[in-house]
């Protein structure tokens, strides 16, 4: 990516983050942000179902929160927009002809919330992947009638990249011989750390 791509995109960041399985259920659901703006948070496991890590002392924790209130219905909205961009069975509408590999996984933009973005992934095993990515400059070149497009086209680029590296952590998580798959919802402090290490890589390079 160039220097001119790199000041188009500069100022983007994850939010939150859900893996969602095949029948629509949170199988790991997380916030990214500093303890300070991380305001009005609830146990998960209060609306959703989801585990409440408590107890970590290694530090990786401190920025994967519980997801706010806020960010969990933003992810779960998201999801009626998924499904009718999925369409009928097979489920894969949005898919191009001839798409392969990740451009047949990336779904691309679902919704906008005000200064936010929600994206999409699905693996071929219909796994969801859904991000909620805050975009200020983005916001601010739409204001300015810059060129939306090769805007739009930057960011899909490093979100897709993004995508791919967390479905493949899940890959590696879900190969594990310890693992319980099914709708057991995803409890993992080695697979936390990864998606946290690959979250904060994301967001210091944009």
């Amino acid at each position: 990516m160039n220097n001119k791509d790199n000041e188009k995109t500069k100022g983007m960041s994850l939010i939150s983050l859900a893996i969602v399985g095949k029948k629509n259920e949170p199988l790991f659901m997380k916030e990214y942000r500093d303890e300070s703006t991380n305001a009005a948070c609830i146990p998960e496991a209060e609306l959703f179902g989801l585990k409440v890590l408590t107890g970590n002392t290694d530090g990786f924790s401190k920025r994967a929160k519980e997801c706010s209130l806020r960010q969990q219905f933003i992810l779960h909205s998201a999801l009626d927009r998924f499904d009718e961009l999925a369409g009928p069975p097979p489920g894969f509408g949005w898919r191009e002809k001839g798409s392969t590999g990740t451009d047949a996984m990336w779904v691309g933009l679902l919704c906008p919330v005000e200064e936010m973005r929600v994206y999409g992934y699905m693996s071929t095993t219909k796994m969801k992947f859904l991000a909620v990515v805050e975009d200020s400059i983005f916001m601010q070149q739409q204001e300015a009638n810059t060129t939306i497009q090769q805007q739009q086209r930057n960011v899909d680029g490093e979100i897709k990249q993004l995508m791919t590296w967390i479905h493949q952590l899940y890959v590696e998580y879900t190969l594990n011989p310890f693992t319980t798959l099914g709708d057991a919802k995803i409890s993992s402090h080695r697979f936390e750390k990864s998606i946290l290490d690959c979250v904060n890589k994301f967001n210091r390079s944009t």
